[in-house]
């Protein structure tokens, strides 16, 4: 197999690293893909376009005008949203302060027994009992009746 051109290389516009130019491109590739260059060419290309006629002129004009004012009458509670959930869906769970102070302040091998700790705190909080004992009895009559209920069983003294 015959090797193909050798990639032009050329010396990035923000760092002065060179890089291999695209050929479709050619001349309008100046910045290599780094993320703090993509982000100057970005910033490069829209000072460019400001100062074109067509930037210039974008946002002014009777027209641009009116077309704000009907945006802002079609969405009215744009502007009362609160912007730290911005992005966030309607009934999506949110951590609070005081509970993000708590998550950070639990090591990741506490948490490995985290369902255990929470079936046993629910069964002592709900039967009134502290003791292992008659919690490893509550849980282990919660049990049942869970599997009873998951089967389709009819459960004695249930409506």
């Amino acid at each position: 197999m015959k090797p193909g051109p050798r990639p032009k290389l050329r010396r990035c516009a923000h760092c002065g690293r060179l890089f291999a130019v695209d050929p479709r491109l050619k001349k309008l590739h100046r910045f290599c893909s780094r993320p703090a260059c993509a982000k100057a060419s970005r910033r490069a290309a829209q000072k460019k376009w400001l100062k074109s006629n067509g930037g210039k002129a974008f946002f002014r004009g009777m027209e641009n005008v009116q077309h704000v004012r009907n945006w802002r009458e079609r969405t009215p509670q744009y502007w009362k949203r609160n912007r730290r959930h911005h992005g966030a869906r309607p009934g999506a769970f949110r951590l609070t302060r005081r509970l993000k102070a708590v998550l950070k302040s639990v090591a990741l091998q506490d948490t490995i027994d985290t369902r255990l700790a929470l079936e046993i705190g629910i069964i002592s909080r709900l039967s009134g009992a502290a003791l292992q004992d008659t919690i490893a009895r509550e849980m282990r009559a919660t049990m049942l009746l869970g599997r009873a209920i998951l089967r389709g069983q009819r459960i004695p003294g249930a409506h």
